[in-house]
């Protein structure tokens, strides 16, 4: 029986996150900037904490800037902090993200959200650890490892012009690809445990097992909202399972439980290619609400090649 790896909230029973994990290894010791790519919901974040805390800075500080939450004419004060008088309401000096992380380690989350004026300026401080605060003059020197996460293609994002090329092979020295839950199936039974064991210890359940109809049902699904969505799956699950031992099937919500079992059941004969295919895409289609990219991803086709398979079947 395959074995997991779990460290702190990391779960590696998968080739893809053995690898991942691999390498990820190596670089928890390194200076470089690292940059972590991936959908939405596969464990940026939780990755980005694992390096940091299996490296050198791991007794130094944490700092994570959520860029789109932090409103755009406030970013450059939060990042860089700024000297009192350096605009109206500054009354008083105020340490930014940047000097706050000095020692440790400094996390862009959603990195793709700030706008090209801003990474301009982050640029330096990222190639020479040096910046002024808002207002000032004097020159500040920090000790700082960046890491940034995206849930947009950087490189097509430059190919726009919309992120700055250096920025980008500035913060991109060492680039990681979370693999989607769908890519790393043996990671989901685990991974459900995890999290179940988790609701338990917070007493919201008895629960410590899944029937194996629930445990089909897991693996079976493709898991658009990837390991976020799992989490929330699980702790729906443990609310309805409250007083019981084991989780049951009727305590997952329909998504789960509504995939095609067999396509040419009830029909009186076997379907066609064609007929599979289209059965298939339709409901690909479904689980992640209509969106082309992530639909293509999962397919493993072009967006392009995509929308030709709409048209020829008719699938709107």
């Amino acid at each position: 029986m395959m074995t997991s790896e779990q460290v702190g909230n990391v779960v590696a029973s998968s080739p893809a996150m053995r690898e991942l994990l691999a390498v990820a290894g190596r670089l928890a010791e390194s200076r470089s900037s690292v940059l972590l790519e991936g959908e939405s919901g596969t464990g940026k974040d939780l990755l980005a904490h694992w390096l940091h805390y299996h490296g050198p800075r791991r007794d130094g500080p944490f700092i994570k800037v959520h860029c789109p939450s932090i409103p755009e004419d406030l970013l450059e004060s939060e990042l860089f902090g700024h000297e009192r008088g350096a605009f109206t309401d500054a009354r008083q000096a105020k340490l930014g993200k940047i000097e706050m992380a000095s020692g440790g380690t400094l996390y862009f989350d959603q990195i793709h959200d700030l706008t090209p004026a801003l990474q301009a300026k982050l640029l330096r401080v990222v190639e020479e650890r040096r910046f002024e605060r808002l207002g000032g003059t004097r020159t500040i020197e920090v000790d700082v490892r960046f890491f940034s996460s995206s849930t947009v293609d950087l490189r097509q994002a430059v190919a726009q012009g919309t992120f700055r090329e250096d920025f980008y092979h500035r913060l991109s020295v060492v680039p990681l690809v979370l693999p989607p839950l769908r890519n790393r199936r043996e990671d989901i039974v685990p991974l459900a445990e995890l999290f179940l064991n988790r609701e338990r210890q917070r007493g919201a359940t008895r629960a410590t097992s899944f029937e194996t109809p629930v445990i089909d049902a897991l693996r079976g699904y493709l898991w658009p909202g990837n390991v976020r969505e799992l989490r929330s799956v699980v702790e729906r699950a443990a609310i309805y399972s409250a007083e019981t031992t084991a989780i049951a099937s009727s305590a997952l919500p329909p998504q789960i439980l509504e995939q095609p079992q067999t396509l040419w059941a009830g029909r009186d004969r076997r379907p066609s290619l064609e007929d599979i295919e289209q059965a298939y895409i339709r409901y690909v289609l479904e689980q992640v609400n209509g969106n082309q990219t992530q639909a293509a991803g999962i397919l493993g086709i072009s967006r392009k090649s995509l929308w030709e398979k709409r048209r020829r079947y008719g699938i709107p």
